[in-house]
């Protein structure tokens, strides 16, 4: 009979709590109910839907277990989680809670484009093309109801926008 490694699983699992250690209390978080973490000087905040957490460290210690998740870095004192961003919009980004953050420009623009990413990730999504004058598709003209064949306009322009990465 083989035996089971229980301690190489352990070493490889990723850390499913952070544990948050103040004077005042003691807390376990779960990493996937974390929407922000934020550094002030060298107090951390932990928001999270239900409860914001506060206590003194470095956001570097912590870095390491959110790794192979969906949190982004957009400046070197904040971490977001996408899995709780509802949207982007103009310097702010907003969660599923109703909490917002803002950001100036350079950070906000990595951060859409962290967030596309992110999202073509999980299908279905959409992707908008312009339409040339007459329709984005035309079926030939003696093609039966059942033969359509589809022709895309969109080849044939130049001018067609490339979705950013």
């Amino acid at each position: 009979m083989q035996k089971y490694d229980y301690q190489k699983k352990r070493r490889h699992a990723l850390p499913e709590f952070i544990s948050v250690i103040s004077s005042n209390s003691c807390a376990k978080i779960r990493i996937d109910d974390i929407e922000v973490l934020e550094q002030d000087g060298r107090r951390i905040h932990v928001i999270t839907a239900a409860k914001d957490y506060t206590f003194y460290g470095g956001l570097n210690m912590i870095a390491g277990s959110l790794a192979e998740r969906a949190f982004y870095r957009p400046i070197k004192r904040l971490i977001i989680n996408l899995d709780h961003v509802s949207d982007i919009n103009s310097y702010s980004i907003n969660f599923r809670s109703g909490q917002s953050v803002s950001l100036g420009k350079n950070a906000l623009l990595s951060t859409k484009r962290a967030f596309k990413r992110y999202l073509l990730r999980y299908p279905p999504y959409t992707m908008w093309e312009p339409i040339a004058m007459g329709g984005g598709a035309v079926a030939e003209p003696y093609a039966g109801e059942d033969d359509i064949v589809v022709q895309d306009i969109a080849e044939e322009d130049d001018n067609t926008p490339e979705l950013l990465n």
